[in-house]
Parts: structure tokens; C-alpha cells; sequence
């Protein structure tokens, strides 16, 4: 373009040139033509002007001239009108159009006196006539003159403004010429660095390939706007299969597969001069890289280069180590769970939950065994699926030996497709085919060296079957510490909380009782009870037999009292508290279990109390104690030596047979 322009502007000059001579000229000519017909003009005035005297003298002598009259009348009407005979133009002057009307006027009138002459007139007007007509025909040439002049300054002004506009258009196309030349030789200098520039950047390029097409790793150039790729080193040729024929290949299309270009594409994120890094897995090799983009130069175009790195092997131990440390959070959740939680059921359940979401299973559960039987105890189940807890109860364990021999043997249970138990061993299968079971992960619950249970997992990922194992083998342990802990706790519960004789709660469990319900609201009532004659009996007949009377009384108590708080509080002592409980209830049913006592022959001492507010609950208790004692004061005073000797005889009636009284 810039070449093109520059030779127009070395034929632009010459032809302003050229066209400044042809205008010139012709306005030359023109100017030449209209001063020759501004002449003639002049010329034809003068000789009207002339012939005017010459027919004025001729006539005054009496030598009459009519063709000379009509050689005037004709020139007069060719300078008022033009004539192409007389080769006239029409002067186009207002001044000289008026002027040489009035010479007409003037010559109309001078015909008209030259008649009155022949016919004898005086020739003095005719005279007069003639030098009236003389000096109006000299004004009429010096106004013809002077339009003349005028048109002629006004053609040498039109052109020499004419020639001063070409000169300083062939100037200014000089000038222009001259900048486009030196701008021509700094192009063609600049072309001469750029070809220069170019054969060192291809040889650059040429010697940049030799170690590209060297390195093992994925490398290549594309296009920033065309995604066209420029270079693919051989390593990355031999990866995707490219021929040589790489113009068109998009890169897009040959590196990832796709028909548009990749939404994660890194061209608007690189910046000059710096190294962008990112990963990623490639869906035709299926391995993961670490990509490095960066801007280049590469042909004269800006490009983007990327080298990709295997980082598979490592990227696959990353994630492995993740998902490790994630079994590991897991697995410090389940125990800490098993160790905080003190109610055993909710923890199993959570424990199972994180199980279950972890290896994405459909169900996580808890199997127990019970003599020859095996039952569901906990179980979670994923969102959709059927609980089947209340259908694996009481299962006979001799129908599946073959699973709890693998299991005590091998410490683990692994089917990863019920379909392989369809021949050999058809109950297994239904069992599991009927739950809608693919595969089951179990490991042994041990206590004491033995299996008492299992651990398992339903319809798990398979890709993480192998580490299912250990991990549910770490967590039966805890398990099954949590389960002996809960169990021990139970232990010490009854043996803090509980008599054991009666099953009845223990004084200790009375007192911690009575100190909770003093800060409760409602009513409360009161029994207080004591055995008469247990020394008698335990100094006759030994302290068994007294722990049998407690044991028989104790059991008259529980089946006829309306309360569950029944206390044992010392040898021979029975406390029982009624709560939110009107009066009438409360002294009715203390009458029914006075009724009983008295049926069954257990004699006892008994105080009750009731009040309206259980914030005086110590007091309720104090009074009934003493209304016991005052009970228990009127017995003996009331039964001598014989009848205490027949109340022992009822008491070891009692002790022999406790229902024998019932019955009578």
C-alpha cells in the first residue's frame, strides 16, 4: 500500500504539471479569442464612427452614398446583436449595450435629416448631427476599451491565481513525494531488518526445534485466534498419532477431543513475559499434567507455547493420601464419637452413618449373636433405601456357619458379587439377593478372642473394597470396646444404683433421687416401710433365709405398688415415692398394697405421707418414717412371745412357698 502510494505521488507531479500547461492554454486561447472579437468591436465602432463622416461630406457635396447607409445599418445591428458574417460578438456590458443604442437612435435620425437635405433642407443640422453622432461613437469605443481592459485584467488575475493553485499543488505533491520517499527508504530499511530479524528468528526457531522435538514431555505452539496448531513436538505426535500435515489441525480437537474451543482455554489468562502453571487430566490419554503456557513469538505472531508434564503417578499418591487422610478424620470421628457419646445406640448409629458415607454404601450395620441366633442390633441406611433391621431377627446361626467360620477364621467376609453364591451356596444367596444385596464387606466383632458379632457394609464402592477392610477392622475394635465399656457401665450402674437382692434401687440412688426431685413442681407421696421379724429370722434361721423374706417382700411390693420409684434403703427398710399423684389416688393405692402385704402374710410396718408440693419432699419422708416407727411400736406391743412364735411360723410358711399364701 505504502509502495503504491509512492509511486502515484511520482506521477501525481508530472500530471498536475500537465494539467496546469492544458488549462493555461486554454484559458490563453480563450482570453486571446475574446480580445480579438473586444477588437473587432472596436474595430467595426470606428469604422461606423469614420464612414459616419465620410457619408456626411459626401452627401454635403451632393454625391449621396445609399449603400454606404446600408453597410452602417448593418454593421450597427451586428455590434448591437452579433453577427457571424461580421464575425461580431455581443459585448455583454450594460454600459456599451446603452451607448450603442443611442447610436442607433443617433443614426436613425441622421438618415431621417439626410432625407430632408436631399429635399433642400439646410445642411447645418445635418452638421451638427454628424459631430454629435462623432463624439458619441468616441464614447462608445472608450467604454468598449474599457470593458475590454477590464475583461483582460480579470483574465490575468484568473490566471495567475490559476497558475499560484497548481504551482502549490505540484508543490505540495513535491513535498509529499519527497516525505514518501524517505518513508520508502525507512520501510525498505525496516523490511531489510525484518527479512534480517526473520532469518535469524527462523534459524533461532530451526535451532529450538532440534531440543523440543528432543524432550519427552507433550510440547506445542498454537494459534491465539485461529487455535490452529504451528508446532507438536515428536513426543507429543506420537502421543495423539499427527502426521506432519499440521496446518488447520485445531488444538482444541487433536489435544483434548472436543469440536469448540476448551472452556478452560488459558489464553486470556497469560501475560508477557510470564509462565502460567495449572493442571489438568487429559480425557484421550487419561492422565494428569502439569501444564506450563506461555506468550512466544513464533513466525512473527504471537503464540501460545504449553509444555505438559506426566504428574500422573504422583497426582494419583496425592490423591491417595487425601482420601487416606480422609479415612483417617473419619476414623477419629467414629472413635471419638464411641468415646464421648455415653449412649451407646446413638453412637453405633453415627459411627455407622460415617461408614456408610464414606466406602458409599447403601447400609451399614451391626450384627450380635445370641446363643445359636444372630440379630440386627444397629443399622444405617442411605437415603431412599429400605431399612430391613426389623426382618434380620433372630436368624439361626447354623444356616450360615459357612460365613461365621470365614469370619473367625480369616477375620473378614468379602463378596463382591452375590451372583458367584447362586450355585454353592444357594441360602447365603437368597438372604442376600432378597435385601437387594451386589456385595457385602464384613468384619468380626472379638471379645475375649472370640466373634460375638459383625461389622459390615452393603453394595459399597467396589474401587474401595480393599481398604474397606482394615479401616472397618480399626473401627470394630473401638466398637467393641465402646459395647464392653457400655456394658461395664451397666455393671456399675446396678452396682451404684441397684440392690441386688430385690432389684430394687439402692439407698445411694435414694438419696441422689430426693435431692432432684426437690427442685421439681407438683405433688408428692410417701411410703415408708420395714419387715417385722427379720432379726427373729435371720438370728433363727440364718441371714438366707432373711435375704429370702426380704426377696419374697420385695416382690409383693413391685407387683403391687403404682410407682416404679421403689427403694431399698436399708436391711429391712422400703421407701416408695408417688409423684404428681392426688391425695385420694395416693392413699387408695396405699391401701391396696396394704391389702397385699396383709394377703401374703408379709408383715410390715408401714408410714405414709402425701403433700401438695414436692419441694418439701424431705419433710413428706421424715413424717412417714415416723409414722412407720409408730406403726411398727404398736406391732410389737401387740404381739407377747406366743404370737411372734405364730408370726414366724406365717413367716417361714412365707419363705417355703411366697405365692402358698396367695393361694389360701
Amino acid at each position: 500500500m505504502k509502495k503504491m502510494i509512492a509511486k502515484l505521488g511520482g506521477i501525481i507531479v508530472p500530471i498536475i504539471f500537465c494539467i496546469a500547461l492544458i488549462f493555461t492554454a486554454s484559458m490563453s486561447l480563450d482570453l486571446t479569442d475574446d480580445l480579438q472579437g473586444n477588437a473587432r468591436v472596436i474595430n467595426y465602432i470606428g469604422i461606423v464612427r469614420g464612414a459616419t463622416q465620410r457619408l456626411i461630406k459626401k452627401e454635403l457635396n451632393h454625391d449621396p452614398d445609399d449603400e454606404l447607409i446600408l453597410y452602417q445599418d448593418h454593421i450597427l445591428s451586428g455590434l448591437l446583436n452579433g453577427s457571424d458574417e461580421l464575425d461580431l460578438i455581443k459585448l455583454d456590458s450594460e454600459e456599451f449595450q446603452a451607448l450603442l443604442m443611442e447610436m442607433k437612435d443617433d443614426w436613425e435620425d441622421i438618415k431621417a435629416q439626410i432625407e430632408n437635405y436631399r429635399e433642400g433642407s439646410s445642411n447645418q443640422q445635418l452638421y451638427d448631427l454628424s459631430e454629435d453622432y462623432f463624439k458619441l461613437a468616441n464614447d462608445t469605443v472608450f467604454t468598449a476599451e474599457k470593458y475590454t481592459e477590464l475583461n483582460v485584467q480579470n483574465a490575468r488575475k484568473s490566471l495567475v491565481m490559476t497558475n499560484r493553485i497548481f504551482f502549490f499543488m505540484a508543490l505540495g505533491c513535491s513535498v509529499f513525494i519527497i516525505y514518501q520517499e524517505k518513508r520508502r527508504r525507512k520501510l525498505i530499511e525496516a523490511e531489510k531488518k525484518n527479512i534480517k530479524k526473520s532469518e535469524q528468528l527462523s534459524k533461532r526457531a530451526l535451532e529450538l526445534m532440534a531440543p523440543m522435538n528432543e524432550i519427552s514431555e507433550l510440547m506445542y505452539v498454537s494459534d491465539m485466534d485461529t487455535y490452529e496448531l504451528l508446532f507438536v513436538n515428536e513426543a507429543g505426535k506420537k502421543m495423539f498419532h499427527i502426521d506432519d500435515s499440521l496446518p488447520g489441525i485445531k488444538c482444541y480437537n487433536v489435544i483434548q477431543g472436543f469440536d469448540a474451543p476448551c472452556s478452560f482455554c488459558t489464553n486470556k489468562l497469560l501475560e508477557t513475559d510470564e509462565t502460567y502453571s495449572w493442571e489438568y487430566t487429559n480425557p484421550i490419554l487419561n492422565k494428569h499434567y502439569l501444564l506450563k503456557d506461555r506468550l512466544i513469538e513464533w513466525d512473527g505472531r504471537i503464540a501460545r507455547m504449553e509444555i505438559a508434564f506426566d504428574i500422573t503417578e504422583v497426582n494419583n499418591e496425592k490423591n491417595e493420601l487425601k482420601k487416606r487422610l480422609e479415612r483417617d478424620d473419619i476414623r477419629l470421628a467414629c472413635v471419638r464419637e464411641l468415646y464421648n457419646n455415653r449412649n451407646i445406640e446413638t453412637a453405633v448409629k453415627k459411627v455407622l452413618e460415617y461408614i456408610g458415607t464414606m466406602f458409599c454404601a447403601e447400609r451399614a450395620y451391626v450384627f450380635q449373636f445370641n446363643g445359636n441366633y444372630y440379630s440386627n442390633t444397629a443399622e444405617w441406611c442411605k437415603e431412599g433405601i429400605m431399612p430391613e433391621i426389623d426382618n434380620l431377627q433372630d436368624i439361626p446361626i447354623g444356616d450360615y456357619q459357612v460365613w461365621l467360620d470365614e469370619l473367625q477364621t480369616h477375620k473378614k467376609l468379602v463378596i463382591n458379587d452375590v451372583e458367584e453364591l447362586k450355585e454353592t451356596f444357594p441360602t447365603g444367596y437368597d438372604l442376600l439377593i432378597h435385601q437387594g444385596i451386589r456385595n457385602i464387606v464384613w468384619v468380626p466383632l472379638i471379645k475375649n478372642g472370640e466373634v460375638y458379632g459383625s461389622l459390615g457394609l452393603d453394595n459399597q464402592d467396589l474401587e474401595m473394597a480393599e481398604v474397606a477392610v482394615p479401616f472397618l477392622q480399626t473401627i470394630q475394635y473401638f466398637l467393641s470396646l465402646s459395647m464392653q465399656r457400655n456394658e461395664n457401665e451397666k455393671m456399675l450402674f446396678e452396682l451404684s444404683q441397684i440392690d441386688r437382692l430385690t432389684s430394687f434401687y439402692n439407698r445411694n440412688c435414694f438419696i441422689q433421687d430426693v435431692s432432684e426431685l426437690k427442685e421439681s413442681r407438683g405433688s408428692v407421696g410417701v411410703v415408708y416401710l420395714d419387715i417385722n421379724g427379720l432379726k427373729e429370722i435371720n438370728d433363727s434361721f440364718g441371714h438366707d433365709a432373711g435375704d429370702k423374706l426380704i426377696k419374697g417382700c420385695a416382690d409383693v411390693i413391685k407387683n403391687n405398688a403404682a410407682s416404679k420409684r421403689l427403694y431399698r434403703i436399708g436391711g429391712d427398710e422400703f421407701v416408695i415415692i408417688y409423684t404428681d399423684i392426688t391425695e385420694e389416688l395416693f392413699y387408695d393405692a396405699v391401701q391396696l398394697l396394704k391389702n397385699a402385704l396383709e394377703k401374703n402374710r408379709c408383715q410390715a410396718a408401714i408410714g405414709c405421707r402425701w403433700n401438695e408440693e414436692c419441694a418439701y419432699i424431705q419433710e413428706t419422708i421424715k413424717e412417714a418414717d415416723e409414722l412407720m416407727y409408730g406403726d411398727k411400736k404398736r406391732f410389737y406391743q401387740g404381739h407377747h412371745a406366743t404370737s411372734r412364735y405364730r408370726h414366724n411360723n406365717d413367716m417361714l410358711s412365707f419363705l417355703a412357698d411366697p405365692g402358698a399364701l396367695n393361694k389360701k
